[in-house]
């Protein structure tokens, strides 16, 4: 089934990163790269920083795609990159998009002028010869492609012996320039996505997997966040979107901030969205190498805490993506996370919580006069526990954020959000 997997808009130089897909076609599993629209002889930093990307992506694969605009004809860009690709030493397979039309079809072949074989036909946003596409890259692709070997594969940096089953999904959230691609970049010891000081230089989530000490993660590097009001323009507003479900279906988020600049507003609110949506959460401190000299983590985390009480659940960790400081961390903090949300409640602790609850001469009224009788989880990711007794009245809010209290203290049971829920049994 189709899918919207990367922004798509008619302005120029949305795409950036290598955003990398799974395609299976007539039962043969491949991978597609995604790459940025080449710039040859660019000066901007950030223009050189894509093209580098994009002969990254090339040198990677076994058949590059060419993709050219019927619409505009044959254009001065479209020599340069068939000059530029052709050292590679690459198959390539020349596409002629947007040609929507039967009266279109006859003007692909003008393209042939390029150099790089006979033209394939498509119209890619109606689906029109894509079909036909996939037939000719499968059949150019070698024997020897399927599988792609493990170890040749750029997402990954050890021996796979897991399951998918065992993969953690964790997504790198924050404001823009925190540094979320730079510790996606440490993670993996490579310039896997782009960084630049320039504010929303990722645009598209991207995806990439590494195994670590055993555990298979992705991780997720996403657009910076601003509040609402600020988003301004059309791709602003539809990579926040993008984020909300990335967030969404993520095991745990890792939250972050800038050492330099504290928990601001803007913090705040992306982190209520990422507890309101259940998910498991690890707040990473980065650029700690430029923080106050003599400033604790302790002390930190004390501090985000205070301004923040909704995040006490969750852990804080002091990194530098620029110096590697700690950032190994997040990986270890991440897993436990993950695993606390999806950790059962066994029949001891249960009794345990329970007799506890029955006995606490110290609860609120509300929490002492509701008769308890029975507790259970009911659910998980994030963990969702019902506390049934024969109360004359619903539980306040105070009432069910103490019984949060109790179970994280007495069941030590931090790293996710946890949803209390009480019912009434009749008498």
């Amino acid at each position: 089934m189709a899918r919207r997997q990367v922004l798509v808009d008619a302005a120029p130089g949305l795409t950036r990163d290598r955003l990398y897909g799974e395609i299976q076609w007539r039962g043969v599993p491949f991978q597609v790269v995604d790459t940025g629209g080449l710039e040859i002889g660019a000066r901007e930093p950030l223009a050189r920083k894509m093209m580098l990307q994009v002969e990254k992506a090339v040198q990677e694969a076994d058949l590059c795609l060419f993709l050219c605009d019927a619409r505009e004809g044959i254009m001065p860009l479209d020599r340069k990159v068939a000059d530029w690709i052709r050292p590679f030493g690459k198959k390539i397979l020349l596409v002629v998009n947007k040609v929507d039309t039967e009266t279109q079809a006859p003007a692909i072949h003008e393209f042939s002028a390029l150099g790089l074989g006979e033209p394939v036909g498509i119209a890619s946003l109606h689906g029109l010869g894509v079909g036909d596409l996939l037939d000719q890259v499968v059949e150019r692709l070698s024997a020897s492609s399927f599988p792609r070997k493990r170890e040749s594969d750029p997402r990954f940096r050890e021996d796979d012996t897991q399951g998918e089953a065992a993969l953690i999904r964790v997504a790198l959230v924050g404001r823009p320039n925190v540094g979320k691609s730079s510790l996606v970049n440490r993670l993996l010891n490579e310039e896997r996505v782009l960084v630049d000081e320039t504010p929303g230089t990722t645009r598209d989530p991207v995806d990439t997997y590494l195994t670590f000490q055993g555990r298979r993660f992705c991780l997720v590097d996403t657009a910076g966040i601003r509040a609402r009001r600020k988003l301004q323009t059309k791709i602003d507003k539809v990579a926040r979107l993008k984020t909300s479900q990335t967030i969404e279906r993520s095991d745990v988020c890792v939250g972050v901030l800038d050492a330099t600049q504290g928990i601001v507003n803007d913090d705040l609110k992306l982190l209520d969205e990422v507890v309101t949506l259940g998910r498991a959460l690890v707040l990473a401190v980065n650029k700690w190498d430029l923080a106050k000299k003599g400033l604790t983590e302790e002390e930190t985390a004390e501090t985000f805490h205070r301004r923040a009480p909704f995040l006490r659940f969750a852990p804080v960790v002091a990194v530098s993506a620029k110096t590697g400081y700690q950032v190994p961390q997040l990986l270890d903090r991440a897993a436990w996370a993950a695993s606390q949300a999806n950790r059962k409640l066994t029949a001891a602790e249960k009794e345990r919580l329970i007799e506890v609850l029955q006995n606490d001469r110290k609860a609120p009224v509300g929490v002492r006069n509701m008769g308890l009788v029975w507790a259970a989880q009911v659910g998980s990711a994030p963990p969702v526990f019902h506390f049934v007794g024969r109360m004359a009245r619903p539980l306040s809010d105070s009432d069910r954020a103490y019984l949060e209290r109790v179970v994280r203290g007495l069941l030590k049971w931090e790293g996710t959000p946890i949803r209390i829920r009480t019912l009434r049994r009749k008498r």
